[in-house]
């Protein structure tokens, strides 16, 4: 027998039908449960049903129908099983915190792009999030950009909404490579122009590029070695100023 508390109360899952108190009753389907039954969970396990509902899920016909225990929240649907393993989260289908579904999450919704259009104009990151999504509290706000500030998707999408903007300000791949040149030339401890241009060629995603600024900026850079002639050749003719 386990136990878990919700809301200063015990509740238990009976793993064994030997466990069963006295004139024990339950129900065999729990699909037909209503709140207060037990039941017979797939597993082998008897639990009771502590909340039941009905929701209508957008761009679907029919109302789905659940019902809910100390372990977990179930569809009452024929190919649904129910278990008794704990979740993380008990309230929803998946049983996964919310924060998991943004990080697992591929797609970008609608609200992700405003939010990335929103901070790539400047908009604070806190201030982005309470424009584009429905909630009024700071706190939680804070914490969630925070969040999507982290995943991949909303980089990505950022970046997108900065190309058109670093182009009209005529900063593309050559005004990177000359800034790269002209560090490698005559700077010594150039660490905060370095940073700016690995941000700048991180968003014209210039893969390689961007390691070239790493090893320039890994070690106070005196010029290029005469075995690097090739690169810095193949550099000219990029900025063109190569043979013509």
């Amino acid at each position: 027998m386990r136990s878990y508390k919700l809301k200063e109360i015990e509740h238990k899952v009976y793993e064994d039908e030997s466990e069963l108190p006295e004139n024990f009753t339950f129900k065999g389907d729990w699909r037909e449960s209503t709140v207060g039954d037990w039941v017979l969970a797939d597993d082998g396990c008897y639990v009771q049903i502590l909340r039941e509902g009905r929701l209508k899920k957008p761009g679907r016909k029919g109302i789905l129908s659940y019902v809910g225990t100390c372990t977990g929240t179930f569809i009452c649907r024929g190919s649904i099983k129910m278990d008794t393993e704990k979740r993380v989260n008990i309230y929803n289908f998946s049983g996964k915190h919310p924060d998991d579904h943004v990080k697992e999450r591929k797609y970008l919704t609608p609200r992700e792009q405003l939010f990335a259009q929103f901070v790539s104009q400047g908009m604070e990151y806190t201030d982005a999030y309470l424009s584009a999504y429905k909630t009024n509290s700071p706190v939680h706000a804070k914490a969630s950009a925070g969040l999507l500030l982290r995943q991949e998707r909303i980089k990505t999408a950022m970046k997108a909404e900065l190309k058109p903007v670093l182009q009209n300000l005529g900063i593309d791949d050559n005004f990177v490579l000359s800034g790269i040149k002209e560090v490698a030339a005559n700077g010594e401890k150039d660490s905060d122009k370095l940073k700016a241009l690995f941000e700048l060629a991180d968003i014209l995603e210039m893969k390689e590029t961007k390691k070239e600024i790493t090893a320039i900026g890994g070690a106070v850079f005196k010029g290029f070695l005469p075995e690097d002639a090739e690169i810095v050749e193949e550099r000219k003719k990029m900025l063109g100023e190569g043979d013509a």
